[in-house]
Protein backbone atom coordinates (compact mmCIF):
# COMPACT_ATOMS: atom_id res chain seq x y z
CA UNK A 1 0.00 0.00 0.00
CA UNK A 2 1.69 3.16 -1.21
CA UNK A 3 0.94 6.48 0.37
CA UNK A 4 -0.26 9.43 -1.74
CA UNK A 5 1.63 12.11 0.17
CA UNK A 6 3.18 13.07 3.48
CA UNK A 7 2.00 15.95 5.62
CA UNK A 8 2.79 17.62 8.90
CA UNK A 9 -0.10 18.78 11.06
CA UNK A 10 0.63 21.10 13.97
CA UNK A 11 -1.49 20.89 17.09
CA UNK A 12 -2.71 23.69 19.31
CA UNK A 13 0.33 23.04 21.53
CA UNK A 14 2.69 23.83 18.63
CA UNK A 15 3.85 20.21 18.39
CA UNK A 16 4.19 18.92 14.82
CA UNK A 17 2.94 15.44 13.84
CA UNK A 18 3.90 13.56 10.67
CA UNK A 19 1.16 11.74 8.73
CA UNK A 20 0.97 9.74 5.49
CA UNK A 21 -2.03 10.11 3.14
CA UNK A 22 -3.88 7.18 1.58
CA UNK A 23 -7.04 6.71 -0.47
CA UNK A 24 -9.98 6.38 1.92
CA UNK A 25 -10.77 2.88 0.63
CA UNK A 26 -7.28 1.58 1.52
CA UNK A 27 -7.35 -1.58 3.64
CA UNK A 28 -5.02 -1.40 6.64
CA UNK A 29 -3.55 -3.97 8.97
CA UNK A 30 -4.62 -3.89 12.59
CA UNK A 31 -2.74 -1.10 14.37
CA UNK A 32 -3.43 1.84 16.65
CA UNK A 33 -3.40 5.21 14.89
CA UNK A 34 -4.43 8.82 14.81
CA UNK A 35 -6.14 9.66 11.52
CA UNK A 36 -7.45 12.64 9.59
CA UNK A 37 -10.21 12.15 7.01
CA UNK A 38 -9.83 14.62 4.13
CA UNK A 39 -10.99 15.72 0.70
CA UNK A 40 -8.15 15.47 -1.84
CA UNK A 41 -8.55 17.72 -4.85
CA UNK A 42 -6.38 18.97 -7.73
CA UNK A 43 -4.74 22.40 -7.80
CA UNK A 44 -2.36 23.92 -10.34
CA UNK A 45 0.78 22.34 -8.82
CA UNK A 46 -0.65 18.92 -7.93
CA UNK A 47 -3.10 18.19 -5.11
CA UNK A 48 -4.20 19.74 -1.85
CA UNK A 49 -6.39 18.55 1.01
CA UNK A 50 -9.28 19.85 3.10
CA UNK A 51 -9.43 18.11 6.50
CA UNK A 52 -12.93 17.10 7.59
CA UNK A 53 -12.41 14.85 10.64
CA UNK A 54 -9.74 14.04 13.24
CA UNK A 55 -9.94 10.78 15.19
CA UNK A 56 -8.01 7.96 16.77
CA UNK A 57 -8.48 4.21 16.81
CA UNK A 58 -6.99 1.12 18.42
CA UNK A 59 -7.68 -0.86 15.22
CA UNK A 60 -7.08 0.86 11.90
CA UNK A 61 -8.26 -2.30 10.11
CA UNK A 62 -11.80 -1.66 11.42
CA UNK A 63 -12.07 2.08 11.91
CA UNK A 64 -12.46 4.67 10.34
CA UNK A 65 -13.77 2.67 7.39
CA UNK A 66 -16.84 1.64 9.42
CA UNK A 67 -17.03 4.94 11.25
CA UNK A 68 -20.22 6.42 12.73
CA UNK A 69 -19.47 9.64 10.80
CA UNK A 70 -19.37 7.93 7.40
CA UNK A 71 -22.56 9.74 6.31
CA UNK A 72 -20.85 13.09 6.85
CA UNK A 73 -17.71 11.89 5.03
CA UNK A 74 -19.75 10.63 2.06
CA UNK A 75 -21.88 13.75 1.72
CA UNK A 76 -18.89 16.07 1.48
CA UNK A 77 -16.81 13.84 -0.77
CA UNK A 78 -14.03 12.80 1.64
CA UNK A 79 -11.71 10.55 -0.36
CA UNK A 80 -8.45 10.47 1.60
CA UNK A 81 -7.13 9.41 4.97
CA UNK A 82 -4.01 10.69 6.73
CA UNK A 83 -2.57 8.13 9.14
CA UNK A 84 -0.06 8.36 11.98
CA UNK A 85 0.60 5.01 13.66
CA UNK A 86 0.57 5.22 17.46
CA UNK A 87 0.28 2.20 19.73
CA UNK A 88 -0.13 4.07 23.02
CA UNK A 89 -3.85 4.82 23.66
CA UNK A 90 -3.19 7.82 25.89
CA UNK A 91 -0.79 9.31 23.33
CA UNK A 92 -3.32 8.76 20.50
CA UNK A 93 -5.98 10.60 22.46
CA UNK A 94 -3.60 13.43 23.32
CA UNK A 95 -2.54 13.89 19.68
CA UNK A 96 -6.15 13.86 18.46
CA UNK A 97 -7.17 16.42 21.09
CA UNK A 98 -4.17 18.61 20.27
CA UNK A 99 -5.12 18.60 16.57
CA UNK A 100 -8.78 19.25 17.36
CA UNK A 101 -7.70 22.23 19.45
CA UNK A 102 -6.09 23.77 16.39
CA UNK A 103 -8.38 22.71 13.54
CA UNK A 104 -12.16 22.78 13.32
CA UNK A 105 -13.02 19.80 11.09
CA UNK A 106 -16.70 19.96 10.11
CA UNK A 107 -17.47 16.28 10.79
CA UNK A 108 -16.13 16.63 14.36
CA UNK A 109 -18.44 19.52 15.18
CA UNK A 110 -21.32 17.40 16.52
CA UNK A 111 -19.75 15.39 19.33
CA UNK A 112 -23.00 13.53 20.09
CA UNK A 113 -23.41 11.42 16.97
CA UNK A 114 -23.78 11.36 13.23
CA UNK A 115 -24.03 14.78 11.61
CA UNK A 116 -27.35 15.64 10.02
CA UNK A 117 -25.85 17.19 6.96
CA UNK A 118 -25.81 20.07 6.23
CA UNK A 119 -26.68 21.70 9.52
CA UNK A 120 -25.17 24.19 11.91
CA UNK A 121 -23.53 21.22 13.68
CA UNK A 122 -21.99 19.80 10.49
CA UNK A 123 -21.57 22.74 8.09
CA UNK A 124 -21.37 22.49 4.33
CA UNK A 125 -17.76 22.50 3.10
CA UNK A 126 -15.94 22.40 -0.22
CA UNK A 127 -16.55 21.04 -2.82
CA UNK A 128 -20.25 21.65 -2.18
CA UNK A 129 -19.67 25.13 -0.74
CA UNK A 130 -18.10 26.92 2.21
Amino acid sequence: MASLAAATFTGQSGEAYEFLAYDRDTEFKSAGAVYVVAIRYPVQDGYTYRNVYVGETRDLADSPLTHCRTACFERIGANSLFVRLEGNPARRQAIAQDLLGRYDPPCNSDQDGICEYPSTDCPLVWPLGL
